[in-house]
């Protein structure tokens, strides 16, 4: 098919009122202008076929003057050749239009004037994959189908990325960028159903279900373009409908409700409640009430759902449902920044609904089983995951894409720390009661609060919690310096991260790099707000520190670089300092001179910037003895928190992630020398201040060279660690998650 002007055949076909609708009805001409592959309309219908290009748009919202077919060989053609390929479309929708004859033929007989909805849509979906899968009839007589379409009789799938509709499914596809690994872990590898889209998905919907403190920060918060539920993230977990405890096993069994997590929003673990979707395929005889999504599968409320089977339970049974908690939401222009040529995390597929239907049959196959406990030589969380991650693998075969095609963009090693990271998320999320498996190594009756004080010393456990890598991964192999021990908190300090800034303290040495000392920047901590309900941390980039320099290009000029040398002499105490920094000092001499505020009986003072900066300058505090903080680590107390009551102690008694150690002069000296010469990081000291981080945590172990004491079943957790800490800091710290290889 090649470029040119419909002008006379349209007008044709907007004469003939009988084929008008039909062509309407299965068509859509794309309107071509200097950019033919780019979409510039997000409607249903639009599609686009690989191989042979079909790009189209609807007659009817375009002028016949402004109508053109755009090909893959992007040439003109003369007008003859036009009209001919136009009467193959013409001829297209008569085969269409007898082929739906057909369909309402077979529907009178069963009394019925129209087609029901699910077929309409499974004709005009199924019509659109034939187009896809075998193009449109050209000139040779050779016709060319899509590569990355697949149809067999009522079947079919096929790409439609960008276009998303309802009943569209999103599959994932993996990129180098880390947060992948360290955020929502289950959207690796995920499958998505679109439910909802927008009337305008440009301008989007206000969001009226979810509450306001679940809402993400950022731009157009409080708006939702397109809604979904993810697809393969089965648990073990049943919801029991009747709290009767005299009810029978056969009523609990018809009131008994397999779960899977259908997204984050009003999700199970969500402190609003959890909205639940039913999946159903009953069809036309569904209830008033669902709202229909693809062929026969519509959803409904789980009330809903419960009242059909309490009132025909020889009808319908909890089984006949797909049960979700929680879904998914992507805010305007986001789920289309996802898909673009600069990220791609988005395959958009259409699927038949049968298809749709039988995967989650299969994965809840595999539920069944493990909930029944038919499951024995594998953990329950692997068996759940891997059904997931199969349903994944077969969207992807029905597009024939393979596996190692989807994760390409990966090296081994990263896709590997990927993976790794999704099976912590499963075995604390897809089996009820899911926590650290390490507990049966610990003390719980343990109680650490004595030596937690000011000065003392904590360090990360190892092999780490499963909390700690989804969710605290700066404490990974940390090592703390308690500041504060108070009724409200424990405030403290991590000691080993360097970040890409540092503070030139004295011309003619090198600047000081400034530490990441926690999620708590210093003025938050010392104003109070951090206890603010909606406290956010500000990632903005505005804030710029006088002193302040940026390695994250690796390119620094010190003579550029301004210092400001007054010294404020009102003798104020350390509270009252206004500096956005904490400094820390370790000098013996100074020390004996109590020249700053003493951390208990530590060998640790707090010292106020001013000081710090003229005894430096003066030669009287060296560098090496000196650190600086950007922020502090917080630990609230409360009742409420925990099973300890939080603070710190929740850490080491509670959650088991950390433990106070109690370490000797020579060997603080020894970790605070080997962490003094970590360097400003940039992504040629990454890996170098990585290396003294994990050396100085291992020698605040009370066993000496733990990294290698551990037996086979904690090494792969160990690892993970390592890995994760370096995704963390790449991204946090140095702000490049797109670049920086991890690998497990």
């Amino acid at each position: 098919m090649k470029t040119g002007k419909l002008n006379d055949v349209a007008t044709f076909l907007r004469t003939s009122p009988r084929h008008q609708s039909k062509m309407n009805r299965y068509l859509e001409v794309h309107r071509t202008c200097c950019q033919p592959h780019k979409y510039r309309n997000a409607s249903a219908g639009l599609i686009r076929a690989e191989g042979s290009t079909i790009s189209i748009f609807s007659i009817k919202s375009r002028p016949s003057t402004d109508i053109l077919c755009q090909s893959a060989l992007g040439k003109s053609t003369s007008i003859s050749l036009m009209l001919t390929t136009a009467l193959l479309l013409f001829a297209i929708c008569v085969l269409a239009d007898a082929f739906v004859s057909t369909t309402h033929h077979r529907c009178s007989e069963r009394s019925s004037t129209h087609l029901s909805a699910a077929e309409e849509e499974i004709d005009w979906r199924a019509f659109r994959a034939s187009l896809v899968q075998n193009g449109l009839p050209s000139l040779d007589n050779n016709s060319s189908g899509g590569d990355n379409a697949a149809t067999t009789s009522n079947t079919y799938a096929h790409i439609t990325t960008p276009l998303v509709e309802v009943g569209s499914i999103l599959v994932s596809i993996p990129t180098t960028d880390l947060c992948q690994g360290l955020d929502q872990q289950y959207w690796h590898r995920s499958v998505v159903l679109i439910t909802e889209v927008a009337e305008n998905a440009a301008k989007g919907n206000l969001e009226q279900t979810v509450p306001d403190e679940e809402l993400a920060m950022g731009e157009k918060r409080g708006k939702w373009s397109y809604r979904g539920i993810m697809l393969n993230r089965h648990t073990n977990s049943m919801l029991f409908g009747s709290d009767d405890d005299t009810a029978t096993m056969e009523e609990y069994d018809c009131d008994t409700w397999k779960i899977q997590r259908g997204g984050d929003l009003l999700g199970l673990d969500s402190n609003s409640g959890t909205q639940f979707a039913c999946l159903h395929q009953f069809g036309h005889q569904s209830d008033a009430a669902s709202s229909k999504i693809i062929g026969n599968i519509s959803y409904t409320t789980l009330s809903i759902a419960q009242a059909l089977c309490n009132e025909n339970p020889t009808k319908y049974h909890p089984d006949d449902f797909m049960t979700f908690g929680g879904f998914c939401s992507w805010r305007p222009g986001q789920l289309e920044r996802e898909m673009g040529e600069d990220r791609a995390e988005w395959i958009v597929l259409s699927v038949d609904w049968q298809t749709i239907w039988g995967e989650l049959l299969l994965q809840r196959e595999k539920a069944t089983q493990v909930i029944a406990g038919d499951c024995v030589d594998q953990a329950q969380h692997e068996i759940l995951l891997n059904a997931g991650t199969n349903m994944w693998r077969h969207f992807l075969e029905k597009i024939g894409m393979r596996e190692e095609q989807a994760t390409s963009r990966l090296p081994e090693g990263q896709l590997g720390f990927y993976d790794s990271m999704l099976n912590v998320w499963a075995e604390e999320q897809l089996v009820r009661g899911g926590v650290n498996k390490d507990d049966d190594d610990n003390d719980d009756d343990g109680d650490s609060s004595k030596p937690i004080r000011p000065g003392a010393i904590a360090r990360a456990k190892s092999p780490p919690t499963n909390d700690m890598l989804l969710y605290d991964a700066e404490f990974l192999r940390s090592t703390i310096l308690v500041l504060e021990e108070r009724e409200d908190c424990t405030v403290g300090v991590i000691l080993n991260h360097p970040m890409s800034a540092a503070i030139e303290c004295k011309e003619s040495e090198d600047p000081l790099p400034i530490r990441y000392g926690g999620p708590i920047d210093i003025e938050t901590w010392r104003d109070g707000s951090y206890r603010d309900e909606y406290y956010e941390d500000d990632d903005s980039d505005d804030e710029v520190y006088e002193g302040f320099m940026d390695y994250q290009n690796n390119e620094v000029d010190f003579e550029d670089l301004a210092f400001d040398d007054d010294v404020n002499d009102e003798d104020v105490c350390f509270e009252d300092d206004e500096s956005s920094f904490l400094w820390i000092h370790r000098s013996k001499p100074l020390g004996l001179k109590n020249v700053g505020t003493r951390l208990g009986s530590s060998k640790f003072w707090l010292i106020k910037e001013d000081e710090a900066l003229e005894h430096i300058q003066a030669g009287t505090l060296q560098l090496h003895d000196t650190m600086v903080f950007s922020s502090v680590s917080i630990w609230e107390k409360g009742a409420e928190l925990g099973q300890c009551g939080g603070g710190l102690r929740e850490q080491v008694d509670g959650l088991h992630s950390m433990e106070v150690v109690e370490v000797d002069d020579n060997q603080m000296d020894a970790v605070w020398q080997l962490l003094t010469k970590q360097n400003v990081l940039t992504k040629e000291s990454l890996d170098i201040n990585i290396d003294a981080t994990i050396k100085a945590w291992d020698m605040m172990s009370a066993d000496k060279g733990e990294i290698a004491q551990h037996h086979d079943r904690h090494t792969s957790k160990v690892r993970l660690a390592t890995a994760a800490l370096k995704a963390y800091l790449a991204r946090n710290l140095l702000g490049d998650p797109l670049n920086t290889l991890v690998e497990l």
